[in-house]
């Protein structure tokens, strides 16, 4: 049994195969042709797909979408006759939105149904292809991309965006191959929205500002008269949900700002920049990020109590908020919590072929996902094919991680370039930046020199499993970096390249049968320092999705001021260092 699973016509485009019940490959489409958040159909994502599996269009059995149009068409008649005098605005608009701007997906609905002819068109074959194709809605595309991931039978289940078709945010119980909605929240009332409203108030761009303003919070105070006055925007129903006071947001029918005039003369006018920001515009973005976190336990109080499980499956875009995501880990209220790593739409992917897979095809659950590594592969001959292109000094030895942990202890900073593709936003070791955080001016110097990112912005860690209570206030295993914890009292100032203004890390925890690499790795750096715990940022310039191929790391390497590359087992440095690499001829 083949499953392909695709989405596009938003943002983060991805594809996904199922052979025989396992997830064997996922890749988002901006990996493969390079333009961040890409939203077109991935063209180039499907066909690794086939490629991986040795397939073509004619060998798949089932292609899914993570849409249902005729959900978003049922909905349509109702928003129009209650934001009738918005229309004129919303529909002019419309007309010039990107693919990942477009609102509620409502410029391509009539496309999505003429998808599969599209397929045939773009992957022509002599036969016939066979598929059958299905439509399949959003947020259960989300749900299944989590617990049909994870090792549960029976777990409750969040998951919370922007929106889907119509809903924003579902509560569900899952047991064995069913997934049960207990509850939903509805458009316009999204407090993903709403942190998009925020962030876009803040000077931050659409898309990429959610994840900004996580970091920018950290600087604000949320115990101020902001937050007081950002509560009574918002309030928490009996159902796990909430209810927005829409007169102060305007997210669901225009992309030109997220707020009112009535917001700005509550908190300010909004700014056209994402800089120098007043210790009042910190409180604000405090009491955005104070108000996800008190809906998040709200919610998660709410499935505790209506399923009592000892499980909890996230996913959804604003899952990926990783500091209230620790909140709930440190609440006690669930023995285990599964994130899966693209827990945002190119997620759904996964979730759409799982859902088809088991709950409507009712096909027995045996896949757990325990990497994040679904993505493409490179072998020794296209590293070595790539690096005569160029002019860099390297050698290729048996990896090294003696000399790279020694380089790392003395302040160097290296791409680490490994394995399989990651799948999902986050680098998680295989395609990663990584520096030593001990040195104090660490944090500025990446983001100065390698990064050219905004220098608020804190550094993830990532650490060895075993070792991560020494550092931090919680063990609880976190491999795909979704979590944030704080450092214990003992480690402040020990470790400053990861340690935010709040005394907060993201955490990526290792173990050696998940990524034995970068275990080795860890390992080596503990032995040179006595830490077990590393820099680990994505291995990409500003504006750039992670890098890919070999051809894009070392694009990368020679645009951006690292001192190494360890590729496979090659470790390459820049021009006029060779000699710095004698010690790999041993």
């Amino acid at each position: 049994m083949n499953i392909l699973g695709f989405n596009c016509f938003g943002h983060d485009s991805a594809a996904a195969l199922i052979i025989d019940d396992e997830v064997v490959f996922a890749v988002e489409e901006e990996r493969l042709n390079r333009k961040k958040h890409d939203g077109r159909i991935p063209v180039m994502g499907i066909a690794e797909c086939l490629k991986y599996g040795n397939l073509k269009l004619s060998d798949i059995d089932h292609v899914t979408f993570f849409w249902k149009p005729s959900i978003s068409y049922s909905k349509i008649p109702v928003f129009m006759l209650k934001y009738w005098d918005k229309l004129p605005q919303l529909l002019m608009e419309q007309k010039s939105f990107t693919v990942e701007e477009n609102l509620g997906m409502l410029n391509y609905l009539g496309d999505m149904r003429k998808l599969p002819q599209t397929l045939e068109r773009l992957f022509p074959e002599s036969k016939k292809p066979k598929f059958k194709f299905h439509l399949l809605e959003h947020h259960l595309c989300h749900a299944a991309s989590s617990f049909f991931s994870s090792e549960h039978e029976d777990a409750a289940i969040f998951t919370v965006d922007g929106a889907g078709e119509w809903t924003t945010c579902m509560l569900a119980h899952g047991r064995g191959n069913q997934i049960n909605k207990l509850a939903t929240v509805e458009t316009p009332h999204s407090i993903g929205a709403f942190y998009q409203a925020i962030s876009r108030h803040l000077g931050f761009k659409l898309i990429s500002g959610p994840g900004k303003l996580m970091g920018l919070a950290s600087y604000g105070n949320p115990d101020t008269p902001e937050y007081e006055m950002m509560k009574k925007l918002i309030t928490f129903t009996s159902d796990g949900g909430f209810r927005l006071d829409m007169s102060y947001f305007c997210y669901h029918y225009t992309r030109k700002t997220g707020v009112t005039k009535k917001f700005e003369n509550l908190f300010g006018p909004s700014k056209t920049e994402g800089k120098d920001w007043t210790e009042h515009e910190l409180n604000v973005a405090a009491a955005a990020q104070h108000i996800i976190e008190d809906f998040f336990l709200h919610a998660a109080a709410y499935l505790k109590k209506k399923t009592n499980s000892e499980n909890l499956c996230m996913a959804g875009g604003v899952a990926l908020n990783s500091v209230a995501n620790g909140l709930i880990a440190k609440s006690g209220l669930f023995k285990n919590i599964y994130i899966q790593p693209a827990a945002g739409d190119s997620g759904t992917t996964i979730g759409s072929a799982l859902y088809l897979n088991h709950a409507i095809l009712n096909r027995k659950r045996k896949f757990v996902m325990k990497t994040a590594f679904y993505g493409p592969s490179y072998n020794t001959n296209e590293y070595e094919t790539e690096l005569k292109k160029h002019t860099l000094p390297y050698l290729q030895s048996p990896l090294n991680y003696e000399f790279a942990a020694k380089k790392l202890a003395e302040g160097k900073i290296l791409g680490w370039f490994q394995g399989k593709l990651e799948f999902g936003p986050r680098a998680l070791g295989n395609r990663s930046i990584i520096a030593s955080p001990t040195i104090e001016t660490m944090k500025d110097t990446l983001n100065a020199r390698v990064k050219f990112r905004e220098g608020f912005r804190p550094f993830a860690a990532i650490v060895l499993e075993e070792d991560c209570g020494l550092y931090f206030d919680s063990d609880f295993p976190n491999p795909f970096m979704l979590m944030v914890y704080n450092v214990k009292p003992e480690m402040l100032g020990k470790l400053p390249g990861i340690t935010h203004v709040d005394n907060s890390v993201r955490i990526q925890t290792v173990n050696k049968e998940e990524n034995p690499e970068m275990h080795a790795l860890l390992t080596a750096f503990k032995k040179e320092t006595g830490y077990s715990v590393l820099i680990n940022t994505s291995f990409n310039i500003k504006g750039e999705p992670i890098v890919c191929s070999p051809y894009d790391a070392i694009d990368s390497f020679e645009r951006a001021d690292m001192d190494y590359l360890v590729m496979g087992n090659y470790v390459v440095a820049k021009p006029g260092d060779e000699k710095s690499l004698d010690p790999l001829k041993a």
